[in-house]
């Protein structure tokens, strides 16, 4: 379904060319990522006066967590419908429900979420090559797959224990592996 038309007087018409060195570029992008906001939103709101506070580090961290468990559900989602093979669906469920609801209210855990984050980037991008693949029609290897499965695990793991060891009992097991 599309998005509703905006009214004319609520559509943003004008571009404003701005110049800015690297130095400034990287401030720029650092202010708007630890606000929390697009590039434009920031840039927008700080030239009307209404300069984004940064959000707290724990937040961000929690929200980048769930953004990539979403991302990397949406592509075993996919990996199930191109390739017809169900096992793909429980780790879409694990990634974008379960784990996410584990981790629910945590966000005190971020010391050992934010040194993962890059594992699970990497893990994601793996299971997307996959999907990408499928997608494409394109055998992909046992081998492939194990990685991406390996990869994941091992950038889910200290997440699981640290939530385990707040829970005081077992976190959800990992779906069989496809």
């Amino acid at each position: 379904m599309a998005r509703p038309l905006k009214k004319p007087s609520e559509r943003r018409r004008h571009v404003v060319n701005l110049r800015m060195t690297d130095a400034e570029f990287e401030e720029f992008k650092r202010l708007a990522r630890d606000a929390g906001v697009t590039a434009g939103r920031y840039i927008r709101e700080t030239v009307l006066g209404r300069r984004p506070k940064a959000r707290p580090q724990q937040l961000l961290v929690f929200q980048e967590l769930v953004r990539q468990l979403q991302y990397i559900a949406t592509n075993f989602r996919q990996l199930a419908t191109a390739t017809g093979d169900d096992r793909y669906a429980p780790w879409a469920r694990y990634m974008g429900a379960d784990f996410v609801g584990h981790i629910l209210d945590k966000d005190d855990l971020s010391d050992v979420v934010e040194p993962q984050l890059d594992a699970l980037n990497t893990a994601g991008q793996q299971v997307n090559t996959l999907a990408r693949k499928a997608n494409s029609e394109i055998a992909f290897k046992a081998s492939e797959r194990s990685a991406a499965f390996t990869s994941l695990k091992r950038a889910l793991e200290p997440i699981r224990q640290a939530l385990q060891n707040k829970n005081k009992k077992p976190v959800l097991d990992y779906p069989a592996e496809a």
